[in-house]
């Protein structure tokens, strides 16, 4: 019955939502889910200021957010074949409200709490987004649409750096969790226009009890991929701690107010933007993913460095054009992996295998904030913990350095 229906849409191609409706709601989702998940960080001093706790605990919070995202990734992988992915996302957008209305609650305690909330349903969006965009995007511009669609992640980051510390000095920061929660509301009805359409594709028979190591244990057996997702792990512990503690380093070591931190953070997350954009364009360009992580990971690697001169002295333009870099790099090899995840995938299995990729990623982004917290309260310089993020930026450059070499013998043998 499922291929039935199936080939009744394809013969009707023509009355599906567009391509740009599919892109600009799943870069919505991705946009207002990142913005969701990164208001606390964004506000961190404010928060702290109302409980009477450290800045830097934000790192426990937004680690147990990526164990939920773990949590997420492993068991619901299957989910997408179950009931659809177009209604995955809108049960992962509700899943973000239901975290934002947690953290409101008035103790410290609810904080830690919605990040459980938070992180399954951040989890839950980009393996069902990438099922749909490889359905639908012409594989001559899957970098492109895929590194478009993940600009939502820096473009929520713009979100939270640029709007929510005016709206905590004037109203107060829960008031911009509620806000984020209303337009998270929207997109769930906004997406029900598309999912007949969408999820004509599930299959109601499909099994969800599944071993959740399994798509691990794929993705350990394949070489590139395996590499590719170690390579993520290590970029994105830069992304998640330039994320967390970007606000918390330029208003407490730097000497910067609120909102001139925030607009630091807002530069390094125009960088992701930008970085996207360009990293997959050129990607498709030049047909060579590895190729562009490459030299992605050694401009991460040596802008990390730099940061190790940040002093109050530095005005705050300076502090700008350097995160804008590190930005660029720690958030613009998203779009180009999952990219080449899929393209290295089955088409039946680009939602497991995304989410079993992701699911080595979010181990790293798990851990990432919690060691760069402990750096930080054992060397009481944030500076420091930045510069240190040389360290996994270098790692994950060997990886995709000895993954682009495997790829280059295989097309050799195959001559």
């Amino acid at each position: 019955m499922t291929n039935t229906r199936k080939v009744a849409v394809d013969a009707t191609s023509t009355a599906l939502p567009s391509l740009p409706f599919l892109v600009g709601t799943m870069l919505a989702a991705q946009s207002f889910g990142t913005m969701a998940t990164m208001t606390l960080p964004a506000v961190a001093p404010k928060v702290a200021e109302t409980y009477g706790i450290s800045s830097s605990l934000i790192g426990y919070q937004i680690s147990i957010l990526a164990g939920a995202m773990l949590v997420s990734l492993t068991l619901g992988s299957q989910l997408a074949a179950r009931w659809g992915a177009c209604r995955v996302q809108q049960g992962a957008l509700l899943l973000l409200v239901a975290g934002s209305f947690v953290a409101i609650l008035p103790h410290a305690a609810f904080l830690f709490g919605s990040a459980l909330a938070l992180g399954l349903g951040y989890g839950l969006l980009t393996p069902s987004a990438s099922h749909l965009l490889a359905r639908f995007a012409p594989p001559k511009r899957r970098n492109l649409i895929f590194s478009l669609k993940q600009t939502g992640v820096p473009l929520g980051g713009i979100g939270a750096a640029a709007i929510t510390p005016a709206i905590a000095l004037i109203f107060g920061w829960q008031w911009a969790l509620a806000g984020n929660a209303a337009v998270l509301c929207g997109l769930v009805l906004l997406l029900q226009r598309g999912r007949p359409q969408w999820d004509d594709d599930r299959d109601p028979a499909a099994r969800i009890g599944i071993n959740p190591f399994a798509d691990l244990a794929e993705i350990w057996r394949h070489e590139a991929l395996r590499l590719l997702s170690i390579a993520g792990g290590c970029f994105v512990i830069v992304q998640i701690c330039l994320s967390t503690f970007t606000v918390v380093f330029f208003a407490e070591e730097v000497g910067f107010g609120l909102i001139e931190a925030g607009i630091v953070l807002t530069a390094s997350q125009v960088g992701g933007v930008a970085g996207r954009v360009f990293w997959g364009w050129l990607a498709d360009v030049t047909r060579s993913c590895f190729g562009v992580l490459t030299v992605l990971a050694a401009v991460m690697l040596a802008a990390c460095l730099f940061s190790y001169f940040i002093t109050p002295r530095w005005a705050i333009l300076a502090g700008c054009a350097l995160f804008f870099v590190i930005g660029s790099t720690a958030s613009g090899w998203n779009g180009a992996f999952l990219a080449e995840v899929a393209r290295l995938t089955p088409r039946a299995a680009i939602s497991r295998m995304t989410g079993g990729s992701l699911a080595y990623v979010n181990v790293c982004k798990m851990v990432g904030p919690i060691l760069f917290t402990n750096v930080y309260l054992a060397s009481g310089s944030y500076a420091l913990a930045f510069a240190l993020l040389a360290v996994p930026a270098g790692i994950g450059l060997g990886c995709v350095v000895a993954a682009w070499r495997g790829e280059l013998r295989a097309a050799v043998a195959a001559r």
